[in-house]
């Protein structure tokens, strides 16, 4: 193989072991009770009325992790507080 594809593999392989490693890390309250956790369709319909394209909402971690576009078409992963709606993380996503 040659020197340059291999240093491509090499570091294409890294990259998406740390963000691979960065979600897993993502934690939000575990003290916080499911029934205080606000809904996630409300989160959903927030984060459109800000000009997100939301693809998909589910629970990770005791967080909500939202799929889709953010208000400026870039591709997002972000971790919410289910509870205050407070961006945790968010994991860089390829263009």
């Amino acid at each position: 193989m040659h020197p340059f594809l291999r240093l491509l593999t090499v570091s294409a392989a890294a990259l998406a072991a740390a963000g691979a490693h960065a979600h897993g890390d993502v934690r939000c309250d575990p003290e916080s009770p499911k029934a205080e956790w606000r809904g996630q369709m409300e989160l959903q319909r927030k984060l459109v009325a800000e000009g997100w394209k939301v693809r998909q909402v589910k629970t990770s971690n005791n967080c909500y992790e939202v799929y889709g576009f953010d208000e400026k078409g870039a591709r997002v992963e972000v971790f919410f507080h289910p509870k205050t709606f407070e961006k945790v993380a968010e994991v860089k996503q390829p263009s």
